[in-house]
């Protein structure tokens, strides 16, 4: 019953009616099932709230502190995750999923292993909000010791192993660069998956900010990785940032070439003019280009 109850407090961070402010951290600590006293394993449902951490001091260590004192090891490595940060490491990890969606939720049959770090959607969703926060240190000057205890500590050594191999080969650009210049991206050579999710990491950002103006800028590099081959994985995109449009924004210009992905997936109303209606000036056939955009409600050049 207290392992029931505690799920809640872990992943809600509410006691009762009580909610628990940023500051608290939630830690856990115990001995090996195998060597304490009544000991079992978690739950598997606990164990996939918690970030994994085998720790075995060594004799050094213990050494020093009988002698010198306990210190609280410096917590170099950690930063406040800025929004752009936790952009691409969101799109990092849809990314590698949508190459193996085998990983994204994967309980282990055996009982003791569900009591470690296994994948799931939560665990996956933590492991990129952890690695938005880390940054190389002095002792740790790649940050790769850090991302594999983090990332393998959440969804197991399998998963984070192809996770983190696939992320060094496919780094992603600042989504701020890609904005600010879409075409300078080299959208042809992009491996289909990678520009998946620089895309991503685009519309994330400028969905996250919940303004027209930054709704209407990210179309931009979606038309120019349309242009340069990748139109099947614009268009995917296209349509999930047109379902976060945000309420009075029309389209710019450069949404065009996505139009009928778009009013295919019932996301613009469909246009027709009956056969026997004869031309008029308002009729889309006749209509200027501008015209025709305003009718259909569609795009808006950009001024």
């Amino acid at each position: 019953h207290v392992r029931k109850a505690m799920l809640g407090v872990i992943l809600d961070r509410t006691v009762g009616d009580l909610h628990l402010p940023d500051s608290v951290r939630i830690l856990a600590a115990a001995n090996p099932a195998s060597i304490a006293v009544d000991g079992d394993d978690l739950d598997a449902p606990l164990a996939n709230r918690f970030l994994h951490l085998d720790y075995a001091p060594s004799t050094d260590a213990w050494i020093e502190g009988m002698t010198a004192g306990w210190r609280i090891p410096a917590l170099d490595g950690l930063i406040e995750p800025t929004p752009a940060r936790r952009t691409v490491a969101g799109a990092q990890v849809a990314a590698f999923i949508r190459t193996r969606p085998d990983l994204l939720h994967v309980v282990p049959a055996n009982a003791a292993k569900a009591a470690g770090p296994w994948p799931s959607r939560r665990t996956w969703a933590m492991s990129a909000a952890v690695l938005a926060g880390l940054t190389p240190c002095a002792s740790d000057p790649t940050g790769e010791e850090a991302e594999w205890l983090a990332v393998s500590g959440l969804v197991g050594e399998g998963a984070a192993s192809e996770f983190l191999t696939w992320r060094r080969a496919n780094d992603l650009p600042d989504p701020h660069d890609v904005l600010a210049a879409p075409g300078d991206v080299d959208w042809a050579n992009l491996e289909p998956s990678r520009a998946w999710a620089v895309l991503a990491g685009v519309v994330a950002l400028c969905t996250g900010r919940r303004t027209i103006a930054a709704w209407r800028e990210a179309w931009a590099p979606l038309g120019h990785a349309a242009k340069a081959g990748r139109g099947d994985v614009a268009a995917a995109l296209a349509v999930s940032l047109m379902r976060a449009r945000p309420a009075g924004a029309t389209p710019p210009s450069s949404a065009k070439g996505f139009m009928q992905v778009l009013t295919d997936a019932g996301l613009l109303p469909t246009q027709s003019t009956p056969a026997s209606a004869p031309a008029t000036a308002t009729d889309p056939a006749n209509a200027p280009a501008s015209t025709v955009s305003a009718a259909a409600g569609a795009t808006e050049d950009a001024a």
